[in-house]
């Protein structure tokens, strides 16, 4: 064993090979014990199927919660909370769909908050983008393109919302929106 007590993964694996399924679930126990991120993560990667929605429920909050905390807006949002929450989902789950929600809730919530607040940190502010950017990606892939009706309505109040907004993220926004469905562009501008 290394004198650091970090041991390198091909290590532990050959550790947890030999260790008995009993030992294994223990250790889940522990883990599952020891946070909340962690009892997210395991719930999320073990019970797809079973309360799914409360799960993806459980990331929204966290994402959510970066910007308008139920005691009260951040003063200093962390986007990599946020982030972190999205890509630890997608990893445990491998769920496209819930994946899209939660970036598309992010975005949301930026813009909520650049709105409410005239102003957002750049963390935020890129990272609105590119999550915006990542959503695009996933709606895209072939799994994606069927949820697309899902979203619609949601795309739709975020292209109006950017219009006036600070700092050019707005921009960024519509034009990713609109590279997804230049029909649903075309919809918009005839109701106006």
């Amino acid at each position: 064993m290394a004198e650091d007590s970090n041991l390198k993964w091909s290590e532990l694996k050959k550790l947890m090979q030999e260790a008995d399924q009993k030992e294994l679930i223990n250790l889940l126990h522990d883990l599952y014990k020891n946070s909340a991120d962690n009892r997210r993560y395991i719930t999320a990667r073990y019970a797809k199927a079973k309360g799914s929605s409360e799960i993806l429920e459980a990331y929204r909050k966290k994402v959510m919660n970066v910007y308008f905390h139920p005691r009260g807006a951040a003063s200093q949002p962390h986007y990599s909370v946020a982030k972190k929450a999205i890509n630890d989902y997608f990893e445990a789950s491998g769920d496209i769909k819930g994946t899209m929600d939660l970036a598309l809730t992010l975005v949301e919530n930026v813009m909520k908050y650049l709105h409410e607040f005239s102003g957002i940190d750049e963390a935020s502010f890129v990272g609105g983008s590119d999550m915006m950017e990542k959503f695009c990606e996933l709606i895209r892939t072939e799994e994606g393109q069927i949820f697309y009706p899902y979203f619609r309505e949601r795309l739709q109040k975020l292209y109006r919302n950017s219009e006036d907004s600070l700092y050019g993220l707005g921009d960024n926004l519509r034009y990713y929106i609109s590279t997804l469905d230049d029909d649903f562009f075309e919809e918009e501008s005839q109701d106006n």
